[in-house]
């Protein structure tokens, strides 16, 4: 037997919610309109940004400071990827943990890039 479209004469929850539902219908269209344009704002940031990959190492006891003269920088090759899906607490290398979710981007160095292609997890 289908289901009853009308409320019951005693169903007083039921009248009561048809009611407040047509008294609200204005309201509530006019926040999902201001919710979908938020959502559409935080989508646009969210794909135009470019997160550096920085592992989270465990804070150390001891500071040190070491002073180098005439230090040698090394470039090392970056490449920018997106994640086909969330990463939590991934470990690559001795204390270097990274965290990955879906969908934004990132920049990190190629060795990292090429370890999370060979895996699969490179969305391309």
């Amino acid at each position: 037997m289908p289901a009853r479209n009308v409320a019951r004469p005693g169903d007083l929850t039921g009248r009561t919610k048809a009611a407040l539902a047509k008294e609200h219908a204005e309201d509530l269209k006019a926040r999902e309109n201001e919710i979908s344009l938020m959502n559409a704002a935080a989508a646009a940031e969210r794909d135009e940004t470019v997160h550096e990959v920085k592992p989270r190492q465990p804070e150390s006891a001891v500071d040190t400071v070491v002073e180098v003269a005439d230090a040698i920088e090394v470039e090392t090759p970056m490449r920018e990827f997106r994640v086909n899906t969330s990463l939590e607490n991934m470990t690559y290398g001795i204390g270097n943990h990274f965290d990955f979710e879906e969908g934004v981007r990132y920049k990190a160095p190629k060795a990292l890039y090429d370890h999370l292609d060979a895996l699969g997890y490179i969305w391309h």
